[in-house]
């Protein structure tokens, strides 16, 4: 992907009311295809994990440390989720001590505010821009303008990633579903054998008393009818005893099987609820639809930028009422004064400072949803991981052996 070499695009002539019905079509094209390229996400039925009992100190081990290495991603999920969820929040206390001043603060604090953009808007009116970028997003980007590129490439990165989860998901039910159904072949194999079985100790037997009947009522020699019959009876277990164990052997191998699929399966929900809780959260926080959008638009705030550069000009008026502004914050314990800079408008005008609080909730609720998910998470692999250790013949023996790596 390019983030650079940005072409101007050219405009053709027409009438005043024609551009405004083609770019309403265009949108409604876009939002509509981007509707449709987005997947489907799982329901929490299909997301909740599957847990199983392993047989064997070997299986067991190897399955606990799997267990241990989701509860790992689960408790490191929550920590940068927990760390973003901190800054969230001392913005939304900024947001509070500002609310709180009053007085011949307040008055300083929104003629300060309105002289601010006042200035700005003395600045803006040298800029001769024709972006599609708005206002608003250009503010939403100020905010993280050393991290955008990062950021884009991340989003990009996480729509990859989110295909392939995708793919594995829908690839390891399939391959599940084939198990199971293998099982159940397998299941029945081995009671076809048990009729049959049943059907060949049931003629024997018949025959045996049919060799009785016939050996005291006629005085036949009846030898030569029991060994064929023996031998009859002997071949007949012997393939039964052959294929029953042949049965045992590959449901076995299945259930191995089975029960692997079920474990990747499961540490792949989390990786889906993770990174779609990452995407989300992500589009939320700068205002796009998908990584193509997001690039775009940098695109745009980066020209925004460059015009404000060669434009702007640092007059002393502007420097001194950023100064007096981040004076009065500071005295209100206010902890990140320098954002307010480019966030004046919120101050003066309530109705944007009740949007960036709604944005900043919602970006919380997201958040406080992730923390959740992964802490109900943790705690029931942790309740898995005690169940098997309880149930376990090895149980304290592999805890050990997995606690001293």
């Amino acid at each position: 992907m390019a983030f650079w070499n940005w072409k101007k695009k050219k405009k053709e002539k027409k009438p005043d009311d024609a551009p405004e019905v083609s770019e309403q079509q265009e949108r409604a094209a876009s939002a509509q295809q981007e509707t449709e390229n987005i997947p489907e996400p799982l329901s929490e039925e299909e997301l909740a994990a599957e847990h199983i009992i392993p047989k064997g100190k070997a299986e067991q081990k190897r399955y606990i440390h799997d267990c241990c290495e989701a509860v790992k991603e689960c408790e490191r999920q929550i920590e940068i989720a927990k760390a973003e969820y901190t800054g969230v929040t001392e913005y939304l206390t900024d947001i509070q001590k500002i609310d709180r001043i009053s007085g011949e603060d307040r008055t300083s604090l929104m003629e300060l505010c309105k002289r601010i953009q006042r200035l700005l808007q003395e600045r803006n009116q040298y800029k001769n821009r024709t972006l599609t970028i708005t206002e608003r997003q250009v503010r939403r980007f100020d905010r993280y303008q050393d991290i955008l590129i990062d950021e884009i490439k991340k989003m990009y990165q996480n729509e990859m990633y989110q295909k392939a989860i995708d793919s594995d998901i829908r690839n390891l039910e399939k391959e599940k579903k084939s198990l199971r159904k293998e099982q159940l072949e397998i299941s029945d194999k081995q009671n076809a054998l048990k009729g049959i079985a049943k059907g060949i100790s049931l003629l024997i037997g018949s025959l045996v008393v049919l060799f009785i009947l016939l050996y005291f009522n006629l005085d036949s020699n009846m030898t030569y009818p029991y060994v064929a019959t023996l031998a009859l009876a002997a071949v007949s277990a012997t393939v039964i005893i052959m294929e029953s164990n042949k049965n045992r052997e590959m449901m076995t191998l299945s259930e191995r099987k089975y029960n692997k699929a079920v474990e990747l399966l499961n540490r792949t929900k989390i990786k889906y609820v993770n990174n779609v809780s990452v995407i989300d959260y992500n589009r939320e926080k700068f205002g796009v639809k998908n990584a193509e959008q997001f690039e775009n638009l940098w695109g745009e705030y980066c020209k925004t930028k460059e015009y404000e550069r060669r434009f702007r000009e640092n007059t002393e008026q502007l420097s001194k009422s950023n100064d007096a502004l981040q004076r009065l914050l500071d005295s209100y314990d206010v902890r990140d004064t320098e954002v307010w800079l480019v966030q004046t408008y919120a101050i003066v005008d309530n109705r944007e400072m009740v949007e960036i609080r709604h944005d900043l909730n919602q970006r919380r609720q997201k958040l406080r949803e992730q923390i959740k998910y992964n802490t109900e998470t943790k705690e029931d692999y942790m309740t898995h991981i005690k169940e098997i250790v309880e149930k376990s013949d090895f149980g304290e023996e592999i805890m050990n052996e997995i606690l001293d790596r």
